[in-house]
């Protein structure tokens, strides 16, 4: 088994297929010590591949099993949880974008990176761990990086949220966690256990109480996410 350094955490991995493998490459540690590991057995990978009739592709079903073992371990043991998302890190703060499938968050980001070139570094197109990490959180990339395949091993400290909603015109308001809370809860991994889900609303409560949450109504175009970035700064 090979080890993998994955929202700071050394964590031993054992892939069937090669192509996980190669998902999993850019976040190979150099330390020889992992603090869980992550094994799929055959009956669990079978049943995901025919999950619901359909047949999915084996390695896809393979990186769903272990991104979800690891989440779930994460979760119980090291104070994060999965969120569905897209993140990008722009001096050194990172600013996350979520919403319902097909609302846009990839390219909401693409319009971040046309405004500030360079300066933005993406962190995850699709599938991120938030971490409680000293006095805040931050948001860490995995190897799951969505259709695009955008993303860096990277993690930076969170500056804001935002809850994306199509609009003709951009605008965007402050809201409370309360006023969003079904789509933040959505783009989570809600764990079937009561304990689970116990851990799982503290840590939600304790991010995003200390973070600038925002909801954000946006067209495609570049002003939107100007708006955005400065709505962060002047909160």
């Amino acid at each position: 088994m090979a080890i993998y350094k994955i929202a700071d955490l050394n964590i031993e991995i054992s892939p069937i297929y090669r192509e996980t493998e190669k998902r999993l490459r850019p976040f190979l540690s150099k330390d020889n010590t992992a603090l869980f590991s992550v094994c799929i057995n055959p009956e669990e990978l079978s049943k995901q591949t025919f999950e619901d009739g359909t047949v999915c592709p084996a390695h896809l079903a393979e990186g769903t099993l272990i991104l979800t073992e690891l989440c779930n371990r994460i979760l119980s043991e090291f104070d994060g949880f999965f969120f569905h998302s897209s993140s990008l890190m722009l001096n050194g703060e990172a600013y996350v974008f979520t919403a319902k499938s097909g609302v846009g968050k990839s390219t909401h980001s693409s319009l971040w990176r046309r405004l500030f070139g360079d300066r933005v570094t993406m962190i995850n197109d699709d599938k991120s761990i938030i971490r409680r990490s000293g006095d805040g959180f931050s948001i860490y990339s995995t190897p799951w990086m969505g259709k695009a395949d955008i993303g860096t091993n990277t993690s930076a400290p969170v500056k804001a949220v935002y809850v994306l909603e199509r609009a003709a015109d951009n605008r965007i308001e402050r809201v409370s966690t309360g006023t969003v809370f079904r789509q933040l809860f959505e783009a989570t991994l809600v764990p079937s256990d009561r304990q689970g889900l116990s851990r799982l609303l503290s840590l939600m409560d304790g991010f995003f109480s200390g973070v600038q949450l925002f909801r954000l109504y946006c067209n495609t175009d570049i002003q939107a996410a100007q708006l955005a970035f400065d709505a962060a700064q002047n909160a």
